[in-house]
């Protein structure tokens, strides 16, 4: 409870003191409450017995018998060993409530308990001995090989509890939303979408823009040349400029002008869509547009299908999938 320092005032030293009899203490209770157990044991106490009769005798006469009074003893002290971390804790007003200390502290109460199989309680009182030394500066259990046990297993058991919580949890909103019922999909349109609407029209029509940039780049000469023949073949399958090419010399040159003109028009088009893209106005397409999907999606009647609400179903799936995922199998491997 009191960190170690350089300098102590005279209160710090007295609870240090404190602090290390109450340590004394349990340590030697909770070896006399094991020993006593193992007393009542026949077979180890006719052992006893045999290998130092007089030890046996002694302990049976002057300790188990009075054991219960011996107990009662060591639980006055832990009493109030309670009693002053209470007090202490509502004059320095620890916790938002005076009567917060016994649920924060609930080890050190259990462990007070005198009574029946309560006693094996008293166990607890370990974790107590290793806070206050934690705290005391005089051990560091996070180095311990123990601890570090301890803790692969404590994490592992919180982690699959945790992960069929949360499992639960999505199986439930998964069926809410497959059952027909919009009222998550509207939420998610109207408080998550719509709020960063001109955020997801700005983001899409830059990576329509890259998309598309990149891909007319490194194409361009190939599309080019697709088109050039889609135009060709529409110039010579067109009847009318069928029978214009019939009419000597003119019309072989005034079909392949056209030819000409229509392939570098179409060239000129799609140079100028693309370089448009980078333009004010085709971020206001973008954002026009997703305001109308917006607009349609938060006026989805109850049961009527959604594209949306399935959508929702399988990104929850693949999110049960990923919480299913053993992450303690790491430590192991």
């Amino acid at each position: 409870m009191h960190p170690v320092a350089g300098h102590r005032t005279l209160r710090e030293r007295l609870l240090l003191l404190w602090d290390l009899a109450i340590i004394v203490l349990v340590s030697v209770n909770l070896v006399l409450i094991a020993f006593d157990m193992l007393f009542t044991v026949h077979a180890l106490a006719a052992l006893l017995a045999r290998v130092s009769p007089a030890v046996h005798d002694w302990y049976a006469h002057t300790i188990h018998a009075h054991f219960l009074a011996i107990d009662l003893g060591f639980v006055a002290v832990f009493v109030f060993d309670v009693a002053l971390g209470w007090s202490m804790a509502i004059v320095q007003r620890r916790f938002y409530r005076w009567y917060f200390y016994p649920f924060v502290h609930w080890y050190d109460v259990l462990g007070c308990i005198p009574v029946g199989g309560f006693r094996l309680l008293r166990v607890l009182r370990v974790v107590s001995i290793l806070i206050r030394l934690q705290h005391l500066g005089l051990i560091d259990i996070r180095n311990w090989r123990l601890y570090g046990t301890f803790m692969v297993y404590y994490d592992i058991l919180v982690e699959e509890l945790s992960d069929r919580v949360v499992i639960k949890v999505l199986s439930g909103v998964q069926d809410e939303v497959a059952s027909g019922g919009n009222v998550l999909t509207k939420r998610v349109v109207r408080e998550v979408i719509q709020p960063r609407r001109q955020q997801l029209a700005r983001v899409t029509s830059d990576r329509i823009e890259r998309a598309v940039t990149r891909a007319w780049a490194d194409n361009r000469k190939e599309i080019h040349g697709y088109i050039a023949r889609l135009v060709h073949s529409a110039v010579r399958g067109n009847r009318a400029l069928g029978r214009l090419e019939r009419v000597p010399k003119l019309g072989s040159y005034v079909t392949n002008a056209l030819d000409q003109a229509i392939t570098s028009t179409v060239h000129d088009v799609l140079d100028e869509a693309v370089s448009g893209l980078e333009t004010e106005q085709f971020d206001q397409l973008v954002e026009h547009i997703s305001d109308t999907v917006i607009a349609q999606l938060l006026e989805l009647d109850a049961g009527e299908p959604s594209e949306l609400s399935d959508a929702l179903v399988e990104v929850l799936d693949l999110v049960k999938d990923q919480v299913a995922v053993q992450q303690w199998r790491s430590h192991f491997e």
